[in-house]
């Protein structure tokens, strides 16, 4: 009974498109469906986000948010599994914060904890940095796709835009020429042999690769020029500025410019943390065993600058997040939304 319920909200959420910057439509169908539940919804914007919040004077919020990458698959369902762009990222972990709020009120339970769904997660992270201009709550756990595992740290990241120039030559005199095809590729072969992204880690390890390259060559030419995007992840005690200062030679060698798109250090909260240990009693209570690590960029990264401690945790694999594959398992939706639960139970009474 629980899965069908929880199938039938997710389905509802993934049959309104929510790509960034277009999640109206989305935030009016959830303060709908809150309003019908009797929660008070405070609506928080800036004239470009718009964030719902829910019991605004808690010191604990659950944090998720309502866009999605641009629409690559439509929904479908196959049994227990929901198909569709935004069924792992992130409106499983969204349908499983609405299933804990409808449960409440069925029950007659309190809300102790406050809510907030956000907007513009998967470009620019306005809405969390909205919110959290105005809202300073003491601790947070941000909803992402976690395998069910409660994120107690977060990886670092660096990401770059640049162009490598080369020289053109005609396409059958390589000597004559410098490809940019092979600089960009000899840069990042340089940049990978560097001591911090030979780093293993507890939960992942450090890494860097090109996630984009484009070298636009209509003529029969050794190409001679290359522009693409790389990005690096970092352990949570490796500090991006040390990163930045054995990167940066390579950069200046190889690159006509290049231009940082996101910075930020990663996190380790420690297990005496009152988010970590109200987290491990639920978990306890309902069958949840493992700590891990977040490796891409979530909200959790404006909570924490903002001074609020905060783990990640929700239903939905991120390997398979923005594929034309994603997908989610129901029963897991119901099993986060069991979790959040409980966290909301044991604050309750602490």
């Amino acid at each position: 009974m629980k899965a069908e319920r929880a199938k039938e909200i997710l389905v509802e959420l993934l049959k309104i498109p929510s790509p960034s910057g277009q999640e109206d439509r989305l935030a009016l169908h959830i303060m709908e469906f809150l309003h019908r539940l009797d929660y008070d919804v405070h609506i928080e914007s800036d004239g470009k986000v718009i964030d719902l919040v829910v019991n605004p004077e808690a010191e604990l919020f659950f944090e998720v948010h309502m866009d999605t990458i641009d629409v690559r698959a439509e929904p479908f369902v196959r049994g227990n599994i929901v198909y569709g762009t935004g069924a792992s990222d992130v409106k499983g972990g969204l349908a499983s914060v609405l299933l804990m709020l409808e449960s409440l009120k069925r029950d007659k339970q309190d809300l102790n904890v406050g809510v907030v769904f956000v907007s513009d997660e998967e470009k620019g992270g306005m809405g969390s940095a909205l919110f959290m201009e105005r809202y300073k709550p003491k601790m947070a756990i941000v909803i992402e796709p976690t395998d069910l595992e409660v994120h107690i740290a977060h990886a670092g990241n660096i990401e770059a835009y640049f162009e490598v120039d080369g020289k053109e030559a005609h396409g059958a005199c390589p000597e004559s020429g410098i490809n940019a095809i092979d600089q960009a590729y000899k840069m990042i072969e340089e940049l990978k042999a560097l001591e911090p992204f030979k780093q293993k880690g507890k939960y992942f390890d450090a890494y860097i690769g090109l996630q984009e390259l484009i070298c636009e060559n209509p003529y029969y030419l050794i190409p001679a020029l290359c522009k693409g995007r790389f990005e690096a992840r970092l352990l949570p005690d490796q500090e991006v500025e040390d990163v930045l200062d054995l990167m940066e030679p390579i950069l200046d060698e190889y690159t006509l410019r290049y231009e940082y798109t996101e910075i930020w250090d990663g996190y380790e909260l420690d297990e005496s943390e009152e988010i970590v240990q109200l987290a491990k009693k639920a978990m306890e209570e309902v069958d949840l065993e493992d700590f891990g690590g977040m490796r891409s960029w979530t909200d959790a990264i404006n909570f924490m600058y903002n001074g609020t401690k905060t783990i990640v945790f929700g239903p939905g694999n991120l390997d398979i997040s923005h594929t034309k594959g994603e997908r989610i398992d129901v029963r897991d939706v119901v099993k986060a939304s069991e979790f959040l639960r409980k966290v909301n139970e044991i604050y309750g009474r602490s």
